[in-house]
């Protein structure tokens, strides 16, 4: 699934809330779910002010929709 901007804006701008993975060095993963991209980057950046090698990446298509039914047959 694309975001569309408009304006020409970047994504951080865009207030749309979304699916992000952490994933450690560790292998360990955490999920956040309803943030916009601006408040996903401030979070990430104060989690990781040295680059401890976090990954981040956002989470859509099939996989966020796996992810949704998954949640509702908890």
């Amino acid at each position: 699934m694309k975001h569309e901007m408009n304006e020409g804006r970047p994504k951080s701008w865009d207030k749309t809330k979304r699916v992000y993975e952490i994933l450690y060095p560790n292998g360990k993963k955490e999920i956040w779910k309803d943030i916009t991209a601006r408040e996903c980057l401030t979070k990430y950046e104060n989690m990781d002010p040295h680059g401890n090698e976090l990954k981040l990446r956002e989470i859509e298509g099939k996989e966020l929709q796996l992810l949704k039914v998954m949640e509702n047959n908890k």
